[in-house]
Formats: structure tokens, sequence, C-alpha cells
């Protein structure tokens, strides 16, 4: 009995030494196996101790300093750009990691009375995954107690109405406009990515609000080069910060429907300014016969101008429809223009008190020199055709030549035209040739460029020729053009579609409609208003499209900018919601759809 059982158990050691020896050798052979790194992390970092306490009051004006200590060693991630204290400071804090804790240290001293909070947003990551630990924000006082309202907010593209991201949301005591220009705010926050903010620890005071892109993140806002949004009135913050309230809760950026459905206070609309102050900008001699002038602000008011050299009446000028950007032309025949010309302009000017005075100004138009290649491709030009030939470029987009029509456009201003020779021809699919009547209409803004509309509604399969006789048009210096012709004919698919709108509730004002793509930044087909209409925008491509609608207040039919110091905002824009709620247009291959919209409605 004993020696059996002497037997199993050394039989049993026998057989584990074997099974260790095994192992042994497995793992010196295998030299190349990296070590196993067990089961990934996925926890954040655990915030298990903060010096001094959140919420402490009589906080030192100088020399204290925050410590967040955590369960692991973490680093910090772009903490510039995501730390953001409110109220700001003219240095930013400064924040390092010290092992498992982050250090964070005032450069400059504290004001007196005053509730700050320190908010990390998604700054802090652990060291090994990235993890993020959660956004948090530190609060204290100098004072004797923490000051506690909370507002949200949203702010979109005024032109897009998509969120942004990383924008600067300023709220000032201070009321005067100065104070936006060249003070720090009373309290900030930083947008999400849905464009969503949430600024705490307010005071039950009127503040002033805006919001801007903040470029050289100094807090104030540059309308140079930054972007902004304002709200018309003094906002006075009324919400109490409590545990638990909606406002406070964290949203995960990825949970869209969540993210989209917090409630906000109101709702901003991010613009770039028109620029205030007037001056000459910048001129140019675009060649022997034309010059530009770009003026800083829209609505250049000019007294006078004209060339030494010049007589007045051999002299074109025309505005862009903003009027800050002027063309002028030199009427003439062959007789050569001086290569330096000598300008003198009258015209409202801001001086270094910001008023407009009327102020003379010279400048010297150069001719501009030409390159080799040019000077050869001229030669060359010279050779194969005759002297003072007027070029035509000839346009038509088949899908939009019922609206827009046939496009002309010229180098140079036009003296003279001869109907007679302008000629539009249809041709069936049988070849039979008819003549159609059309209208030749200059373009308002463009002196250069003119329209041919057809009178009849064209068809499918036919061709359209529009011909251009020889001299049919003659330009301000006696240049008269070739003859030329474009062929087009309308878009015939299966697989096109359109859309047709009932445009009511206009009450005689100007809107514009557009239809644009899903990414919101390219404009397909356009339609101005004045009343009521029928829209359609035929022939086209499968594919996701938007109606959006701007009210053109004053009617010059483009979306103006606003302007803080005159309180203006942007011209209003919107985007139609289909009767399911979704803003884009799903249209397949082939389909059809009508839709109804009152702009009474989509303006509320």
């Amino acid at each position: 009995m004993l020696m059996n059982q002497f037997r199993q158990t050394y039989t049993l050691i026998i057989i584990l030494i074997s099974i260790g020896l095994i192992n042994l050798f497995q793992s010196c052979a295998n030299t190349t196996a990296p070590p196993s790194g067990g089961v990934k992390d996925t926890l954040a970092p655990v915030l298990v101790k903060v010096t001094p306490d959140s919420n402490r009051v009589f906080f030192p004006l100088k020399g204290e300093k925050i410590e967040l200590k955590f369960n692991e060693f973490i680093v910090l991630k772009e903490a510039e750009k995501n730390i953001v204290v409110s109220p700001p400071q003219a240095r930013r804090v400064e924040a390092k990691v010290r092992g498992k804790s982050v250090i964070v240290q005032f450069r400059d001293s504290l004001n007196h009375n005053t509730t700050y909070s320190v908010s990390f947003n998604n700054s802090i990551v652990d060291n090994n995954e990235g993890n993020a630990f959660y956004p948090y924000r530190y609060v204290f006082s100098t004072g004797d107690s923490i000051d506690s309202l909370i507002s949200t907010a949203d702010i979109v593209d005024a032109a897009t109405l998509l969120p942004l991201p990383g924008i600067t949301l300023a709220f000032y005591e201070n009321h005067s406009d100065s104070s936006l220009y060249n003070q720090l705010p009373s309290a900030i926050s930083k947008s999400d990515k849905w464009g969503h903010f949430v600024i705490t620890n307010l005071k039950p005071v009127p503040y002033r609000v805006i919001a801007f892109s903040d470029e050289n993140g100094n807090n104030i806002y540059n309308p140079e080069n930054e972007k902004l949004a304002f709200l018309d009135t003094l906002f006075t913050p009324s919400k109490i910060m409590k545990r638990g309230m909606a406002e406070l809760a964290y949203v995960d950026p990825k949970d869209t429907t969540a993210s989209l459905a917090r409630k906000s206070d109101f709702r901003l609309y991010l613009f770039r300014e028109e620029a205030s102050k007037q001056f000459v900008k910048e001129y140019e001699r675009l060649s022997e016969r034309e010059c530009y002038i770009k003026f800083n602000a829209h609505n250049a008011v000019i007294d006078s101008l004209g060339f030494n050299e010049i007589d007045s009446n051999q002299i074109i000028k025309k505005f862009n429809i903003t009027r800050d950007s002027l063309t002028i032309w030199i009427k003439g025949d062959t007789k050569r223009v001086p290569d330096t010309l000598n300008f003198s302009i009258k015209y409202l000017k801001t001086d270094s008190l910001e008023n407009l005075v009327m102020t003379r100004e010279n400048f010297r138009f150069l001719i501009p020199r030409k390159s080799r290649q040019q000077e050869q491709r001229e030669k060359e030009r010279k050779k194969d055709s005759r002297p003072n030939i007027l070029e035509i470029k000839l346009d038509a987009n088949p899908a939009l030549v019922e609206k827009e029509g046939f496009k002309l456009e010229f180098p140079a201003p036009i003296e003279s035209i001869l109907i007679d020779s302008i000629k539009l021809i249809s041709l069936t699919p049988k070849g039979q040739e008819a003549s159609e009547k059309f209208k030749l209409k200059a373009d308002t803004l463009e002196l250069r460029r003119y329209t041919v509309l057809p009178e009849n509604r064209l068809q499918q399969g036919y061709d359209y020729i529009l011909s251009v006789d020889s001299r049919a048009f003659t330009d301000i210096s006696g240049n008269y053009n070739d003859s030329t012709a474009i062929k087009i004919m309308l878009p015939k698919s299966d697989k096109l579609g359109r859309i047709d709108l009932e445009i009511k509730g206009s009450d005689g004002g100007s809107y514009v409609v557009e239809l644009i793509n899903q990414a919101r930044d390219k404009v397909f087909r356009s339609y101005r208003i004045t009343s009521d209409a029928i829209l359609d925008f035929p022939y086209l491509e499968p594919g996701k499209y938007s109606i959006r609608v701007f009210k053109d207040t004053n009617g010059n039919g483009i979306l103006d900018s606003g302007l803080l110091k005159e309180r203006r905002q942007p011209e209003m824009v919107r985007l139609y919601k289909l009767p399911s709620g979704t803003e884009i247009f799903d249209l397949k291959e082939g389909m059809e759809l009508s839709q109804g919209i009152d702009l009474k409605e989509i303006f509320r």
C-alpha cells in the first residue's frame, strides 16, 4: 500500500518536472516573441486628491499652486489650447506634469473678490493608452463667496449654419465698445466639437456678450483677422448651478444625438466683419487702358477722380456691387496711352480719429511689364490674325441655359452692337432649322458682360446654336470681333432628377433661395425673389442637396456681413427642413421632388 502511494507520488513529480523543462526550453527557443502586455487599459485616470480643495474661498492672490493627483501616470495634451481660465489673464497659466500629478501655477496676480474657474477640458490623458480624463473644472474665489450662475449657448457659421469648435465666448461687465477691443473679458468659455458652450460661475449682472475665433489666443477680439458673433442686447444670467443639472452633465462628443439635444440660452452666428476704416487698400494698372482700385471698406464715396494725361470724357468707370472695387477704362482709338499715368482721387477717407474726411490722394499707374511668354504669344497671334481683334468668350451651361442664358464676355467695355448680327438657331433631331427669339441683356455690374436669353422654352433633344457675326461688337478702342459660335443641347438622361419649390410668405421682402451641396460650401443654383414664386431646379445629378434661404435685406442679391459698431447682424440665413426634420434632400436617379416652403415659418 505504502509502496503504491510512493510510486504514484514519484510519477507525478517526474511529470511536473518534465512539463517545467519543456516550457523552459520553449521559452529559451522563442527569443523573438515579445512579452505579453495583458489586457488593454481602457479606463480613464482617476482623480484621487485636489490641493487645495475646489470651491475654496479667500484663495491667495499670488503664489498659490493647484495640484490634481491621479491614480496613474498622466500626460498633458495641448495644454495651451485645452486649459481655459475664466476670467482670463494676460499670461497663460503654467501647467506641467509631476509624476502622477498636474501642477497649475498662475503667472499673473489674481483679481480681488473674483470667482475663477480652470477648465481642463480634454487636456489630461493617461500615459499608457491615452485614455482621457473627463472634462474637469476647478473653481475658487479670491473673495468670501463663489459666483454660482450658469449659462449655455451654441455657435454656428452665419453662412453655412454648421457648428464651430474652439470659438471663444466672452462676457463683459463693462459694456463700452472699447472694452471689446482692449480689455480682457469678465468670463470666457470655449465651444466644443458641436459648437456648444457651458460658461459657469457668473454673476447676476447684465453682460455684453460676443464670441470670436481668437486666432492669436490672447482672449481679445481682433477685427483685422478674426471672425465675430454678438448678442444684440445685454444678457443677465438667471440659472443657479446645481448638482446633477443637465447643463453640467458630461456628453460624449461621439454621441451626435445627445450632443445636438442639449438646450441653450441663445445661439450666435459667426461672421467676418465688414471693414469699417476707409482708405485705398491697393491699386494696379492691369493693362494699357485698364486700371483697378481696391478700397478697404464697402460703399466708398468719391467726389472726383481723373488722370492728368487723359481727358475726363475718355474715362469709363464702374464700381462692383459692394462699392469697394473700382475699375477704370480709357477710351480711344489706336493712339498709345502713356506708360505712366498720374492719377488723382478725392474721396471720404477715415482719419486718425476714425472720422470720414474728404481727402485727396495721388497715385502713379505704371504700365505692367509683359513677360517673354506674353510677348511671344502676342507676336504669334498678330501673325495669325488681323490687328485690333476683339476676343469674345462664349459660354453656356446646358443645365442652366434656360434660366441664365448664353454668356458673352469681352476684354473691354463695348461701344456699339449690331443686334442683327447675333442669331440663335434651333436644330431638331431631324435636322430642321428654325430661328429663335432672344433678348440681349447687358450685365448691370460688369460692363464687359452680356447675356443672350431665349424667349421661348427650349426643347430636349434639340441643338441650339448661338452665332455672332464679324463686327457685331465694337469696343471702346475701336476693336471689333471675328465671327464665332457655340452649340449646346439640353441634358437628357433618365438618371437626372429635379426639385420644384413653391415659395410663399415673402410679403414683398427680398430673399435669395439657393440649392447647395451637403457640405454647404457650393451653390448649384440660385434665385432672387421679391414675391411668392414657383422655382424649379431641373437636370440634377443624383446626390444630397439642401435648400438655403437668406433675407436679402438691402436687395443686392448677395449675402452681406455685419458690423459690431453699428450693431448690425449679418443677413439672416436658414435651411429648409423636410417634414421628416432633416435638412438634406437625398435625390435618387430620375427622382422628382416637390416641396412647399413658407418663409414666415422658417424665419420665425
